[in-house]
Order: C-alpha cells, then structure tokens, then sequence
C-alpha cells in the first residue's frame, strides 16, 4: 500500500464517520438540543436530514462524483451552522454541530483529491504495462 493509498484510505473512514457524526449531530439539534425558541418537530427533522441522506450510496460506495456533490450540498449547512452559533440564543451544542460540518467538507474534499491522485497513478502503470 503506497503513501497515496493509506492517505486516501484514512480520509475516506474519516469522512464515512464524519458524515454519519454530522446526521447525528443533526438528529440530536432536532430533538435533544434545541434552541430556545425552536421545537422538536418530525417536518424539521426531515428537513435538515433528507438531503444528506441522498448522498449515503455514494458515499459508502466512494464515488467521487457524489460525493463532490456532498460537499457542495455541506457548504448549505455549514451557513446554517454558522447563522446558528453566532447566533444571540446559540448553545454549546450549535458549535458541536459546526465544527462536525467543517470535518465532512474537508475530509471529503481531501478524500476526492487523493483518491483521484490514486486513480490517475494506477491508469498511467496500466498504460505502462500495456
């Protein structure tokens, strides 16, 4: 396993438990901790969770397309968490909740520049072969 390789693989599981972290950071907004102000609420829930849910197969399958995607849609709740935690009514778990979205989106940024890197390597040794 070259250096390329373990790098990749170490950002992939760091992304795979960042990303199942951030939908329990999410759930856990939604019903345990809630901002004064708010209610728990099964629409809300469904809300904030369903479209992070979209890019599960992708991501447990390590597509890269999907994934970039992922990240994209991240970038939405990364300003929801920010409006969030500057926010007058903030609580500690809002910062909680920030800081698991800014793991996801680099985790995952990282992991698609690497696991690129390893595939374009293996294509030229391929190629070499040949």
């Amino acid at each position: 396993m070259t250096a390329l390789e373990k790098r990749a693989a170490f950002a992939g599981a760091l992304m795979k438990i960042s990303y199942i972290g951030f939908l329990i950071t999410l759930t856990l907004g939604t019903w345990v901790w809630v901002q004064e102000g708010r209610q728990p609420s099964i629409t809300i829930w469904v809300i904030r969770v369903a479209p992070m849910l979209m890019f599960a197969p992708g991501i447990f399958k390590a597509q890269l397309r999907a994934i970039a995607w992922m990240c994209f849609a991240s970038l939405l709740y990364f300003v929801m968490a920010v409006t969030e935690a500057f926010s007058s009514l903030a609580i500690w778990f809002n910062y909680i909740e920030l800081g698991m979205v800014v793991v996801l989106f680099c985790s995952a940024t990282v992991f698609i520049r690497w696991q690129a890197q390893m595939l374009r390597e293996s294509a030229a040794q391929e190629s070499e072969a040949v």
